[in-house]
């Protein structure tokens, strides 16, 4: 099945349960895994010193993550983008909370304060 859009094609391989999101080509792709089945292929615009930009979505075993889903959206953590270096992790913050990406994935962020547990009472 394949389906096109002027700012993307959707590419769903049955056989592999693999749905594909092309928003354009590039030469220079890199590969982050977003979360368990989701790999989002990014152009960073350092070989060029353009803005980085999405390539391209691809959702691994995904009816089986839909039907999971149904009710509500997939949600994206960027806790587990923790260990990218600093420009690759601005890169895919930037383009995961825009469009053509954020039409695609809710990316939900949240602070996560580590306070230290307060002291327990002394007994008197």
């Amino acid at each position: 099945m394949s389906e096109t859009n002027p700012t993307y094609n959707l590419n769903y391989d049955e056989d592999a349960d693999v749905l594909y999101v092309s928003f354009g080509r590039s030469k220079q792709v890199t590969g982050v895994e977003l979360a368990d089945n989701v790999l989002l292929r990014l152009d960073t615009g350092k070989t060029t010193g353009a803005p980085p930009r999405a390539v391209g979505l691809t959702f691994i075993s995904f009816q089986r993550m839909m039907a999971a889903h149904r009710d509500h959206p997939l949600r994206v953590s960027l806790a587990n983008l923790r260990s990218l270096p600093d420009d690759l992790w601005l890169a895919t913050l930037s383009v995961v909370t825009t469009p053509p990406v954020s039409d695609f994935l809710a990316v939900d962020l949240a602070i996560a304060p580590r306070i230290p547990p307060l002291p327990l009472p002394l007994a008197a």
